[in-house]
């Protein structure tokens, strides 16, 4: 039934119309009404919207809005919404109904410029804040080749050439060991920590045991996250699209408080 319900939905969102077509189903035309609601529903949708000048994707979309109503128009003269069984059925997909409407309503409520600029400047300000590490190592098995490879960095070996001789990290050896920029957080807490001891230049002289193996680290430099931070018309329209979701969140957050959803 669920699955059934999403392929109704995701036909309706996506029915486009030419001014000049119209279903029929029976010889009747279908209510404009409820083709101007699966229009509203496509421009909510950028991929979706952006065919409405293709004359087939028109045609199908008229053809999935027809053939509900034709399956609508059957149910009714059969009397399905008579039996237990699409009582069942409907309460079943009830909680989905419910939760598509909330978040039609929360949608609906306007964002200013004057919070997407807020917001902007607040992310801004946050990645002033935030140190950005470029780091490079070489990771191998045991400690034994951990030390070999110290041995030789103090001996005047370049590091980016034995991290493409040792190191067994496919994603960053052909590279010279270069993982790139990072705050850390994307790292396992024992390499980020290593990585705050360090002055630009400068290496791990004792080896790093992590989960993955052992590591030589080396920091070849650190900014700020603000250094590189997208200019606000390049972001506005994926920061307006955060607001958003941030507030569907709170909501349905709020709501799983006030019920207290619990799991035991």
């Amino acid at each position: 039934m669920k699955r059934l319900l999403q392929v109704l939905l995701v036909s309706t969102a996506f029915i486009s119309v030419a001014s000049a077509a119209t279903v029929y189903v029976d010889g009747k035309p279908v209510n404009q009404k409820i083709i101007d609601q699966a229009m509203a529903q496509l421009k909510k949708n950028p991929m979706a919207a952006q065919q409405l000048s293709n004359p087939q994707f028109q045609q199908e979309m008229l053809q999935s809005i027809g053939m509900q109503q034709a399956i609508l128009a059957d149910g009714t003269a059969q009397g399905l919404e008579k039996t237990p069984e699409y009582q069942a059925k409907l309460a079943e997909i009830k909680p989905m109904i419910f939760a598509q409407m909330m978040q039609e309503k929360i949608s609906a409520q306007p964002i200013t410029d004057a919070q997407i600029k807020a917001k902007y400047d607040q992310m801004k300000k946050d990645a002033a804040a935030q140190q950005q590490y470029d780091v490079s190592h070489i990771l191998v098995k045991d400690q034994k080749t951990a030390n070999d490879v110290e041995a030789q960095l103090k001996k005047g070996a370049k590091f980016a050439d034995l991290a493409k001789k040792y190191s067994i990290d496919p994603g960053s050896k052909a590279n010279g060991g270069e993982l790139g920029w990072s705050d850390g957080s994307n790292y396992v807490p024992e390499f980020t920590a290593a990585i705050k001891t360090l002055k630009a230049g400068q290496y791990t002289t004792t080896p790093v045991k992590t989960q993955f193996g052992y590591h030589i680290i080396k920091l070849n430099g650190t900014k700020t996250g603000a250094a590189s931070f997208p200019a606000y018309d390049k972001v506005k329209d994926q920061i307006k699209q955060q607001i958003q979701m941030e507030r569907t969140k709170a909501f349905f957050d709020s709501i799983k408080t006030k019920h207290k959803v619990t799991v035991k």
